[in-house]
């Protein structure tokens, strides 16, 4: 992710944040949804994630159950709903 300027994430990160709050009350968006909206791309969307979740920006809990689910939230924020598909992460 080095290769990308801060700025740019720093814009796909509200990006995020303003997709988490459209999806408090319908479930957590899915990886294509997110790659939409932030322009990251599949091969770094976990790093991205996860750099978030470093930061202190979002906050992701994951449901290991097959189908693996994921829900998304700002810090102190409402949680989205599961996903309902079982997307690959």
């Amino acid at each position: 992710m080095s290769r990308v300027s801060r700025p740019i994430l720093d814009a796909a990160a509200g990006n995020v944040l303003v997709m988490i709050a459209m999806h408090q009350d319908r479930s957590c968006p899915t990886n294509a949804e997110i790659m939409e909206w932030t322009g990251v791309p599949r091969r770094r969307l976990q790093a991205f994630l996860g750099g978030l979740v470093a930061r202190g920006v979002i906050e992701i809990e994951f449901m290991d159950r097959p189908p693996r689910r994921r829900r998304m939230r700002a810090p102190g924020m409402p949680w989205t709903g599961w996903t309902r598909r079982g997307p690959s992460y």
